[in-house]
């Protein structure tokens, strides 16, 4: 009891010391557990290259990395690639030249207290260039199905042109730049929306303005079909007594107009016929062809479209 008494004593003697080894040891804690404490691996975090003034990155090797990090639960609960960002900064470029950059938390946008302690892949390969300009013109894309009956006239984008920031190098291998994937499904007439413009080069490069003004303008889609035999009708001034006659007297048609129309057509719709009014000498003639259709049915062909006519006998 003595022995208990006399060592509380000490104690109470010491208070002041042992509190201070106190306060010392749970702060020394906290630093241990925030420095490893917890570990997560965070996937697909974008990568960037921050090249200096009037250059622009030609090559890059990577465009996402994985990153481990350690830190206290807190720190790490809410890590997520949305919100870590690594940017990579490049000093004193030598054009066209490869570069081996090791990765490094340095060049990490991270809100958390957590600390990334590997990198995989650990460094990145780029290649710079000189920045250049570029006036390009826009082409959609679209992708998808139109509704049975219907196809795409003509798509106009506005402004027709944009200008395009990058390597020199690869805006010289660009003959034109791309906008997003325009959906054709279940469009039942022409539109007109906005359209960003498809970054290339996985995003090394600048467009302005990055979106432009799509109109893709749809029509009733065509059909075509052919018709045989079609007779060689005579065309000829009233009271023509001569005798005419055709060599072949019947030809193939093939006609295009809307699916609709086309169907509608009978073979007696069709006339061909070879005009002689104005020929006076009984001899041959090789005369075209002319194929009366129903509105808004085009004549694709004829064949053969130009037949033989001979003429003889007197007035």
């Amino acid at each position: 009891m003595n022995r208990f008494s006399n060592a509380w004593k000490q104690l109470w003697k010491d208070r002041l010391l042992v509190l201070i080894c106190l306060v010392l040891a749970f702060l020394g804690w906290q630093s241990i557990r925030k420095t490893i404490g917890f570990e997560i691996s965070v996937s697909n975090i974008a990568v960037d290259v921050e090249a200096p003034e009037g250059w622009a990155v030609w090559e890059k090797s990577l465009q996402r990395v994985n990153i481990v990090f350690r830190g206290s639960r807190e720190d790490i609960r809410y890590l997520n690639n949305d919100q870590l960002y690594l940017t990579v900064p490049v000093n004193n470029p030598v054009q066209g030249e490869e570069m081996v950059i090791p990765l490094s938390g340095a060049s990490l946008k991270n809100p958390t207290g957590a600390r990334a302690v590997s990198f995989s892949p650990s460094e990145i390969v780029v290649r710079l260039d000189r920045e250049g300009e570029k006036l390009l013109p826009v082409k959609a894309t679209v992708k998808g199905s139109l509704p049975e009956g219907l196809e795409i006239e003509r798509i106009v984008c506005s402004p027709a042109s944009v200008k395009v920031y990058g390597a020199r190098q690869s805006l010289d291998e660009m003959a034109n730049i791309h906008t997003q994937e325009i959906d054709l499904k279940n469009r039942a007439a022409s539109f007109k929306e906005s359209v960003p413009i498809e970054i290339p080069q996985g995003g090394r490069m600048t467009v302005e303005p990055d979106w432009v003004s799509v109109e893709v303008i749809l029509e009733a889609s065509n059909s075509a079909t052919v018709f045989e035999k079609v007779p060689v009708r005579i065309m000829s001034v009233s009271g023509e007594n001569r005798t005419i006659e055709v060599f072949p007297q019947t030809i193939n048609v093939m006609v295009q107009g809307q699916k609709e129309q086309i169907e509608s057509i009978r073979a007696s719709d069709v006339f061909a016929y070879v005009n002689c009014q104005s020929l006076v000498e009984n001899t041959a003639y090789e005369l075209p062809v002319v194929v009366d259709l129903p509105v808004n049915v085009q004549t694709i062909k004829s064949e053969p479209a130009v037949v033989r006519v001979d003429i003889r006998g007197t007035k």
